[in-house]
Parts: C-alpha cells; structure tokens; sequence
C-alpha cells in the first residue's frame, strides 16, 4: 500500500506543484520584464545596448514566455496533466532563460545567470526526483549552448582566448567550476527534498524517542 499512497500522493501533489510553478512563474515573468523597462527606459535610458534589438529580444522572448504560461494554464485547469508535461515546462523554461542570456549584452557574465538556479529551485514541487535529475543536467546543457555561443559568436575565438591577463570576456576557469558545482549542489538538495516526501508518504522508519524518564 505504501507505493499506491505514493503514485497517488505524486498525482495530486504534483498536480498541484505544477499550478503553483506556473503561478510563480507568471509573476516572475511580470517582475523581470518590469524591470528591464525601468532599466530601458527610467534608470540606464542612457545605454544604448539596452535598446534596439536587444530590447525587441527581450519583448519577443517574454510574449513567447507568456504564451507557454497561458497554454500550460488550459492544461492545468483542466486537470489535463501527461507524465511529459512537467518536462516540457522545465526545458521551456531552460530554453526561454537561455534565450535570454544569449541576447543580453553581457551573456553568461549577465545577472540573468542565476535564473538557472530558480528552474532548479522549482522542480522538486512536482515530486519527481527524475525531473530533478533532468533539469540539473539540463541547465548544464543549457550552459554549455551558451558558453558555446558566447564564445564562437558573440565575441569570437580569437577574442575570448586572447592570452592578456586583462582580458575583459574571458570567464575565469574558478567561475564555470563553481557554477558546475552550485548547480549540482542545488540539483542534490532538490532530490533530498522529493526523497523526503518520499519517505514521510510511505510511512517515516525512524522512531523518535521522547524523553526519558528522570532527565
């Protein structure tokens, strides 16, 4: 009976998870687009890299975002949830962040960085230690893409691999480990937290001792 309480428990709960990410997701979506206009337009409207096409990409991508939030809103309410769903709302988002990056001016130098770790942050509420694993990799996947464009494309090999040591677009080596190992921790955290659920589920199999007598 332990597994049944567990399948049902991941069906309902992740059920439910899934609303909340796409609910938080929406909100983010606000937030972040919000502050690039105020950026655009009120505290850098000095800064001509925030503007023109960058500030088109940026619309572009978060019209594309609210597209997917939308129709993953008419699944959801309709309580039409396939096993795949919640994998394809990860890897839109790793792709929609990526895109991102890749059109900002500063590329995986930009603060935009750290929304990996929100798409990481978010996979455990779905009860799925599987996308845990899937959306751990794939942010190291999705990293790579952009370093890999960052690198070939946008400032060019010869540019980035330029020996001075004052090299303004190299990326320090010590930076992508500890990205490689931040990610991963949070990715390990992440699976903890659906291992846990796990186990409360089925039935915790530590006693806990209350105090004993005459202490």
């Amino acid at each position: 009976m332990t597994d049944d309480r567990w399948a049902d428990a991941r069906r309902v709960e992740g059920w439910a998870g899934e609303v909340r990410v796409n609910l938080l997701r929406a909100v983010a979506l606000v937030v972040i687009y919000a502050n690039h206009l105020l950026n655009v337009y009120l505290f850098h409207r000095d800064d001509p890299t925030l503007k023109g096409d960058y500030n088109a990409a940026v619309t572009a991508i978060v019209l594309a975002w609210g597209l997917a939030v939308f129709v993953l809103h008419l699944c959801l309410s309709r309580r039409w949830v396939p096993p795949a769903l919640k994998y394809v709302s990860t890897f839109c988002d790793l792709a929609l962040v990526t895109a991102l990056l890749i059109a900002s001016p500063d590329g995986p130098r930009s603060a935009l960085i750290f929304l990996y770790f929100v798409v990481i942050a978010a996979s455990p509420l779905r009860l799925s230690l599987t996308l845990v694993q899937a959306t751990t990799f794939g942010v190291w996947a999705a990293a790579l893409v952009l370093m890999g464009h960052y690198v070939f494309f946008k400032v060019g090999r010869q540019t980035y691999y330029d020996p001075r040591p004052d090299n303004p677009y190299r990326i320090s080596r010590i930076s992508e480990v500890l990205f490689v190992l931040s990610t991963g921790a949070a990715g390990l955290f992440a699976g903890q937290v659906v291992r846990q659920a796990r186990r409360l589920v089925r039935g915790y199999p530590v006693e806990v001792q209350g105090p004993r007598e005459g202490v």
